[in-house]
């Protein structure tokens, strides 16, 4: 299996596994039920967490995107779910400034929203976190981008590149007790 490479000025690996390989295995990384396809050009994969970006020195602030997922209580819908978020991001961070959610698409969510977070920590200036919740079922997945706010531009290209590679993969099978 081979996803399509995303051919523009910007540059991002395709990731692909051998031709004989059954599609029920696969050699593509994972965080939870997020399956990776695509790597873009000077960022790195981080075992159970997503990508970051390469760092030109020690001293410099690199983005990030972080792959997460939850579960939807009994009478959680995704907006409450979001809305919670929100008052947990407000309790940690000085100050925080939001925007959303907003309603988009996601290949194989049954809801998506965008969701954003602009904060000043000391000695970093403004930093922005670009959130995506999607839903699927009763299972929540996090797309976060965290980068500062002047490398937005920068690093868009390559965070759109890589949630296009994004799959949901299937709900683990549930085992039946045995009689």
């Amino acid at each position: 299996m081979s996803i399509p490479s995303i051919r523009s000025k910007y540059q991002v690996e395709t990731l692909t596994q051998p031709q004989d390989q059954s599609s029920a295995e696969t050699n593509f990384p994972t965080v939870g039920r997020w399956l990776v396809t695509a790597l873009p050009r000077g960022w790195l994969y981080v075992a159970n967490f997503g990508i970051r970006q390469m760092a030109v020195d020690a001293q410099s602030i690199v983005a990030n995107v972080s792959l997460g997922q939850d579960e939807l209580g009994e009478a959680d819908d995704l907006a409450g779910y979001i809305a919670a978020q929100s008052k947990l991001i407000a309790h940690h961070l000085d100050d925080p400034t939001m925007a959303g959610p907003k309603p988009m698409e996601f290949p194989g969510a049954e809801e998506a929203c965008l969701f954003f977070v602009r904060h000043v920590p000391e000695n970093a200036g403004s930093m922005l976190h670009a959130q995506t919740y999607v839903r699927s079922g009763r299972w929540v997945g996090i797309i976060t981008l965290t980068t500062r706010e002047t490398e937005l531009k920068a690093v868009r290209p390559d965070y759109d590149a890589f949630v296009k590679g994004l799959h949901i993969t299937p709900e683990p099978a549930v085992n039946a007790p045995q009689a």
